[in-house]
């Protein structure tokens, strides 16, 4: 099972990178416009980072409780199983 949490981690670290790259470039992207008009300013870049503390706490959340539950079902039922049909 320690195997399992370790290349879960690894995952949730490569997603957690994807995920704050994309998040910035869609934030970019979609505030374009409003940049272009009225500039960047420190609010702004507040307002940015505190939606993506949301959505990244949110990703986080539901991330491990999928990867948890996965992990405790494949240790705890399927490899039970295994050994009993043997």
């Amino acid at each position: 099972m320690k195997n399992s949490f370790r290349k879960t981690f690894k995952i949730y670290k490569y997603l957690s990178i994807l995920f704050t790259i994309s998040f910035w470039i869609y934030m970019t992207i979609d505030d374009y416009v409003f940049t272009k008009q009225y500039g960047i300013s420190i609010e702004r870049i507040g307002h940015w980072f505190m939606w993506f503390l949301a959505y990244f706490l949110i990703f986080t959340f539901y991330f491990w409780i999928v990867s948890l539950t996965t992990i405790l079902i494949y240790n705890k039922i399927m490899k039970r199983n295994c050994r009993n049909s043997h």
